[in-house]
């Protein structure tokens, strides 16, 4: 993403995920909504209700939307699928929160510097 202007209005989509045995918040989409704040509150109630981040076909998966604020939303999405074997279906669920943020700060990311040579690499060829 470039980097926006202060001011602008955004929707922002938080999904959990579990890495190792850890659950954490990751923002995982940060969408420009052209206009003020009322449009980006139409755009992110638009969103709870259509929206299965990182897959493509949302009609095939059930929802739970909770308005936990004027300007956010938690998002609950059920799966039902059928295990080789097995004599009933099966659900998985996962949630995600949509939030409508107005831009207040940017700064670029500060380019990488080379890694400095040390005695390492002046030993061992190729550190």
């Amino acid at each position: 993403m470039s980097s926006g202007s202060v001011g602008q209005w955004y929707v922002l989509v938080e999904a959990n995920e579990s890495h190792g045995g850890d659950s954490t918040w990751d923002l995982t989409d940060k969408v420009h909504v052209e206009g003020g704040r009322e449009e980006a509150l139409s755009r992110a109630q638009e969103m709870s209700l259509s929206l299965v981040p990182g897959r493509s076909d949302p009609e095939k998966y059930g929802r739970t939307v909770f308005r936990t604020s004027e300007t956010s939303w938690l998002v609950e999405v059920t799966h039902s699928f059928w295990y080789d074997g097995f004599d009933r279906p099966s659900t998985l669920s996962s949630h995600f929160r949509i939030s409508v943020a107005e831009l207040v700060a940017t700064k670029e990311t500060p380019p990488a510097e080379p890694r400095k040579k040390g005695w390492v690499s002046r030993v061992i060829p190729g550190r």
